[in-house]
């Protein structure tokens, strides 16, 4: 059986679910850290504690749909995204564009997306 607390194990050697879940953790990782948005505010912008989504990040906590719900939606991240199989090259190349926007070109793309979305 497999324990989560193991250190040193290798990912290969997981489960499968256990890769799943490390793979939508470090999508969601990924999006906060391209967006530059601070875990923290994340955390507590969602109803967390302040250091909730750094501890889910770091696989400390398993948290609920709702709980993950609530901090894409504090996050702006669309979930299913997150747990997706596989990103596609349009994906790729949106999120490669995105680390190279300056902090004024990213809250418009981000209106812009929000303007779609509502749609």
């Amino acid at each position: 059986m497999y324990d989560a607390g193991m250190t040193g194990q290798d990912v290969n050697s997981r489960p499968a679910n256990d890769v799943k879940a490390e793979r939508w953790r470090q999508r969601l990782r990924q999006a906060l850290d391209i967006r530059g948005l601070d875990y923290g505010e994340v955390s507590e912008t969602a109803g967390n504690n302040a250091e909730y989504v750094s501890k889910v990040l770091n696989g400390r906590f398993n948290p609920t749909v709702v709980r993950i719900m609530r901090i894409c939606e504090a996050a702006n991240i669309d979930m299913a995204y997150l747990f997706s199989e596989e990103t596609d090259s349009v994906d790729r190349s949106v999120l490669s564009k995105a680390t190279e926007l300056t902090e004024d070109d990213a809250k418009l793309v981000s209106r812009l997306i929000n303007s779609a979305r509502s749609r």
